[in-house]
């Protein structure tokens, strides 16, 4: 667990991006998407985005040495792989796969035409669909502005997700290599040697519905990478339940989904901006130890996680408060007089 010192920099840093990028148009960002949803498809409106199962979890729980470190990061599944503290290529991939709900049909490979940067011919362009704080940085032989730099996160995330095997750019050589790049297949399972096109996933394959919330009210854009694959984590423990109440223990956490304790200790600043509720294991420190291990009579030490209809709410809203809060006492906390319902 991080200093205090450490804590209170990296609070300041994400409330300096969350006024920066309200500043500079995150709620546009939220209107292009609702636009987006506005020319989908009709079965997709007022639903939700499907993401295939295996996008978070192994089928099949992975061994691993250390329980509290999760997987190493080669044998995770491709959304705890996109976890990084710096570059938005986890929160692009989810918006791809949200564009392609929009625009494509269930069964369907999805036809990307959404160029980068805006121009006059087309209504959407990447630039506007994802809310980045992209500084101005002078000095150096270029001075580059933050469309400059806004632009390179989207190029580089691009590329990020082309190692992952999540996308493909068929234009690669030419004067244009992101034209028009082509998503593979959630599940992470394509190679080099047979890459598996992208379909939107149909209600029956297995997976998890995320709220059109998520994106509509700017969650995917001011989550951290952590924090959004633990919210993921949460929403597939509630939807595919694999024990009798919302829990998942030590080794399922690191095992399937590959994630380490401190992603899962995101359920605190997930529990303040009210989008899940905690129920804390009884018998349980804040650091992870147990007193009297094992005497709850079968019932396992782990929290109990359930979601709350705090996603329909405005992110920057339910954030920016519980930033201020943990900057002054350095725990996290739901604001008094926030109501939210399971």
């Amino acid at each position: 667990m991080p200093n205090r010192s450490t804590a209170a920099d990296k609070i300041k840093a994400r409330l300096d991006a969350l006024t920066a990028l309200r500043r500079g148009g995150l709620s546009d960002v939220s209107l292009g998407y609702l636009n987006l949803l506005g020319q989908g498809k009709s079965s997709h409106r007022g639903k939700a985005v499907r993401l295939r199962r295996t996008y978070l979890r192994h089928d099949v729980p992975r061994p691993v040495e250390r329980e509290r470190n999760g997987l190493p990061r080669e044998e995770q599944p491709p959304a705890a792989r996109l976890i990084a503290p710096r570059g938005v290529a986890g929160r692009l991939h989810l918006v791809l796969l949200f564009a392609a709900h929009c625009q494509a049909s269930p069964g369907r490979q999805w036809p990307n035409r959404i160029p980068i940067e805006p121009d006059s011919t087309q209504p959407f362009s990447w630039m506007g669909l994802i809310g980045a704080h992209a500084r101005h940085t002078p000095g150096g032989r270029r001075v580059a502005s933050p469309r400059v730099n806004k632009a390179r996160q989207i190029t580089e995330a691009l590329k990020k997700l082309r190692d992952q095997k999540l996308l493909e750019f068929p234009n690669e050589g030419t004067s244009r290599p992101f034209r028009d790049f082509r998503l593979l297949c959630d599940s992470g399972a394509s190679t080099d040697a047979a890459p598996i096109p992208y379909t939107v996933p149909r209600a029956a394959d297995p997976g998890i519905d995320v709220p059109l919330h998520f994106f509509l009210r700017g969650w995917v854009n001011l989550l951290t990478p952590s924090e959004t694959v633990a919210y993921l984590m949460w929403l597939d423990v509630n939807q595919n339940p694999v024990h009798d109440e919302p829990y998942v223990t030590g080794v399922e956490r690191a095992g399937h989904f590959g994630l380490s304790r401190d992603a899962y200790e995101t359920h605190e600043p997930l529990h303040a901006f009210g989008l899940i509720d905690v129920e804390p294991a009884l018998l349980r420190h804040e650091d992870g130890k147990y007193t009297d291990y094992g005497t709850q009579s079968g019932r396992p030490i782990c929290h109990r996680v359930a979601l709350t209809n705090g996603i329909t709410r405005n992110a920057a809203d339910s954030i920016e408060p519980v930033l201020h809060e943990f900057a002054a006492t350095g725990r996290w906390s739901r604001p008094l007089g926030t109501r939210v319902y399971s």
